[in-house]
């Protein structure tokens, strides 16, 4: 079905049977466009677009508004959990607009009573949304947080999990205020990446307070050293959970902006500090990778590698944070980013 093309001066039955296709298809439309959105999130397509995360993808590669994106966000998670809505959905026995509705309020538990609560008037599924919203008293602008997907792996490079369990309460808690961060712009779309830049955030505004720091001094340090042991080619790191190997591409990134130490040798680094403080504030502190923006976590990168003869001058160097770092590293080299003044 497609939109019947405007044409004024038309008969009353005439104009509100053709407004009717075009609402008909509009709701086809973003029905879609959700869908595919959601493709995007779950299989982390969109690194395949040289984006680190589906927020810069979608401001980047879309050019969606940050409510727009957030919205998007919002949607495609609460239908990954309930499976039945969005095979629903896809299939087009439930519209569009009926399905914001039952995700607002609908759990994997319940979804196949809202799916049937659906089969009446928009009018009525409305009205017993409501219902359900005021009994649980649920703030409506409040989305659920669903669990993110997964992050790829690359080979050799085994996970540290980390589980910890809440109260229901915490939980709500949780997701309120991770909720408030993406309505900010301000929540990695990866758990791992959320919990970190949480924590380096407290640290933050503990030394901001008790020493009294400007924080331009912390901008320019990373909020934590990782040591990492470097034999025969291969970069480790020791966890909880023993010494790990690092991939490739993490230990390229580390190559790109680390202290080295050697025993019996000085201390060097691989950008001088100077070069490192000249870029980092020609940056703003901020990540340059298109769409990001992320102010914590900041490495300097070589867009030439020094492998292929680039130098330590400032030209030759970008402020990225560690997830579009990664990223550039992991396809090696196959994102192109401009550096912007």
């Amino acid at each position: 079905m497609s939109a019947i093309s405007y044409s004024p001066d038309q008969p009353a039955s005439q104009v509100h049977a053709s407004l009717q296709r075009s609402l008909a298809v509009m709701d086809d439309a973003r029905k879609c466009s959700v869908l595919w959105f959601g493709e995007v999130m779950r299989r982390r397509l969109f690194r395949d677009r040289g984006c680190s995360s589906i927020n810069q993808y979608a401001v980047q590669e879309l050019g969606f508004s940050k409510s727009r994106t957030n919205d998007f966000i919002r949607l495609a998670r609460q239908l990954e959990n309930l499976p039945t809505v969005r095979e629903a959905v896809a299939s087009g026995e439930l519209g569009y607009t009926k399905a914001r509705e039952i995700i607002s309020v609908a759990t994997p538990e319940t979804q196949d009573t809202w799916l049937k609560a659906a089969r009446g008037t928009r009018r009525e599924l409305i009205r017993e949304v409501k219902k359900a919203k005021r009994a649980a008293r649920v703030d409506p602008n409040q989305g659920a947080l669903l669990p993110s997907l997964p992050p790829v792996v690359a080979p050799r490079e085994l996970p540290v999990r980390f589980q910890v369990d809440l109260t229901p309460e915490q939980e709500a808690r949780r997701a309120a205020l991770v909720e408030r961060l993406h309505k900010l712009g301000g929540a990695p779309n990866d758990r791992a990446e959320l919990m970190l830049e949480s924590l380096a955030a407290l640290v933050e505004a503990k030394e901001l307070h008790d020493q009294k720091f400007p924080r331009g001094h912390l901008a320019g340090r990373p909020p934590v050293q990782i040591h990492v042991h470097e034999s025969g080619g291969k970069m480790t790191v020791q966890t909880h959970a023993g010494e790990r190997e690092l991939s490739r591409a993490e230990s390229e990134r580390m190559r790109c902006d680390a202290a080295v130490c050697e025993h019996g040798g000085r201390n060097t680094t691989t950008i001088p500090p100077r070069v490192r403080r000249e870029v980092l504030a020609r940056d703003k502190h901020r990540c340059r990778a298109p769409g990001c923006g992320r102010t914590r976590f900041l490495e300097v990168h070589h867009i030439v590698s020094r492998e292929q003869g680039g130098s330590n001058e400032a030209e030759n160097l970008m402020t990225l944070c560690a997830s579009c770092h990664r990223l550039w590293h992991e396809r090696g080299g196959g994102v192109h980013w401009r550096r912007t003044a």
